[in-house]
């Protein structure tokens, strides 16, 4: 398979690193399509030694996301990385606001507004059986078991966790109680394990984001009592930088993540007759919006690598899922990140990443 990109990669100033970073990632996998290019680059950057994963787990039940999951972590040789969901609270179905589960052995039908755009994961799933390990997110490992075994082997301080979804799985973690996998509470599991918890949440200066806004009250929860430093890459800054259409175009046979790329991903002729319309749904001509996918370049690679950073709180107003940025440069337990590199070559090194072979097929 050619790489479109691989001359690019001697004209970008990549950061230097030490030990991979250990990284648990917690997607929805629900609706939108920036967690595949994110556990893609995740992927690819472990394939590269920069990082290790340790665990994917999705914060979205009744509902194919951890078949997509699986899906994923197959196509890159990785079929036997932990995968686990959430129990009992938050975002279940095909959407967020959905209020029944979608069963995802069910017939698949036409591609439409109906399924809330879960459809591309569940076609995802049919597509790449051989790789999913778990087709129902019900029946996968619950996420806090996941997340307590991941962290109680770490070492001391060594781990990152990113967030790219909604923040259920969060605040779970930090409810639990010691158990047979650690005499420590979630919380202090964390406190001693956790380097930083990376997040694509909130809105700036105020407002309501998908990933925050829905399942409101764990946002706030997770936010107030998080003992580690938070990094925030929030709607602003990843709304208007492009990635995933050098895949969807690429040469060769076909992949899980060309195939849902390709398969969401307004042609350029479709961009330029209405680049206003596509504008507003968060599409360019580099294709959709990369809002994941900065979070994980943020968690693998440093904060500062790339971007900008400010330091104050996020504060969730309530459980309707409203937020305020607070600053304050001296003391603010937050970060968020800005533009420093140009966003178009932040999205062109996101694109290099996710169009990487595996090396471990």
């Amino acid at each position: 398979m050619r790489n479109p990109l691989l001359p690019l990669c001697a004209t970008l100033a990549l950061p230097l690193f030490a030990d991979p970073v250990k990284v648990i990632l917690d997607t929805d996998m629900i609706t939108d399509f920036d967690d595949v290019g994110a556990l893609a680059c995740l992927h690819a950057l472990a394939d590269a030694g920069e990082c290790e994963i340790l665990a994917t787990v999705s914060c979205t039940r009744g509902n194919a996301s951890t078949a997509a999951i699986g899906v994923i972590n197959g196509y890159y040789g990785r079929a036997d990385l932990p995968v686990g969901c959430a129990k009992g609270m938050g975002v279940m179905g095909a959407y967020a606001g959905a209020k029944e589960k979608v069963d995802p052995a069910s017939p698949l039908g036409e591609k439409g507004p109906g399924d809330g755009g879960h459809y591309k994961y569940r076609k995802l799933a049919l597509d790449y059986p051989q790789w999913v390990k778990y087709l129902d997110s019900d029946t996968a490992p619950d996420a806090n078991v996941i997340y307590r075994k991941a962290l109680a082997g770490a070492p001391d301080k060594s781990v990152v966790i990113c967030s790219i979804g909604f923040l259920t799985n969060l605040r779970r973690l930090i409810e639990t109680q010691p158990d047979e996998i650690s005499p420590l509470t979630g919380r202090e599991l964390v406190e001693k394990k956790v380097i930083k918890w990376v997040a694509m949440a909130c809105r700036y200066p105020k407002g309501k984001e998908y990933n925050s806004q829905y399942d409101g009250q764990s946002s706030r929860i997770a936010f107030e009592n998080w003992p580690t430093p938070i990094v925030f890459s929030d709607w602003q800054y990843g709304g208007d930088l492009y990635a995933g259409r050098s895949i969807a175009e690429m040469e060769g046979p076909r992949n899980p993540v060309k195939d849902v790329f390709a398969g969401n991903i307004p042609t350029r002729e479709e961009v330029r007759k209405d680049p206003g319309k596509w504008r507003d749904w968060c599409f360019g001509m580099g294709g959709r919006a990369a809002w994941d996918e900065t979070a994980v370049l943020a968690a693998v690679r440093g904060e500062e690598a790339y971007f900008n950073v400010h330091r104050g709180t996020y504060k969730m107003i309530g459980d309707t899922g409203e937020n305020v940025w607070i600053p304050d440069e001296e003391n603010g337990p937050h970060i968020r990140i800005t533009e420093k590199v140009n966003k178009l070559e932040v999205g062109k090194i996101i694109d290099e990443l996710i169009c990487r072979p595996p090396k471990r097929k």
